[in-house]
């Protein structure tokens, strides 16, 4: 009988270990870390050639976008416009998205290159926010 409960405790422990460690281990290889684009440059080197999530106004005066080939191209600045990142996105353009506008952008980094190529782009409406900051109305919206 003794037996048999220490079998089924060392079970128990083996399959909890077990189970842990994959949840660790899953989070760590699911999780993106988030840069603003001077944290972005200054740990260009940690990483490089891997998935970040960076967001930050859009530089004025680089988007560049071609229909034919559904191809953004534009650069990320920090809000005090010290350090830029370049972006390369390959999908439909958002139709909010603006020069100066807020961005938030997910993809792999290129270190060389200074160069994410973007697999989310996420804008923000600042007319929605900037309404409801001044006392508007919702029937404003």
């Amino acid at each position: 009988m003794r037996r048999q409960r220490t079998k089924i405790i060392a079970a128990s422990v083996i399959l909890a270990s077990a189970m842990a460690f994959l949840v660790v281990a899953g989070i760590r290889n699911t999780s993106i870390p988030h840069y603003t684009p001077d944290q972005l440059v200054a740990n260009a080197a940690l990483v490089d050639n891997k998935g970040v999530q960076v967001d930050g106004l859009i530089h004025e005066g680089s988007p560049k976008w071609d229909a034919a080939k559904f191809e953004l191209t534009f650069a990320i600045r920090d809000r005090k416009g010290e350090s830029t990142v370049n972006v390369l996105y390959s999908k439909l353009k958002p139709d909010n998205f603006k020069e100066g506008g807020d961005v938030f952008v997910e993809g792999k980094y290129d270190a060389e290159h200074n160069l994410i190529t973007a697999s989310k782009l996420t804008t923000k409406c600042a007319s929605k926010y900037e309404a409801a900051e001044s006392g508007g109305s919702p029937a404003d919206y």
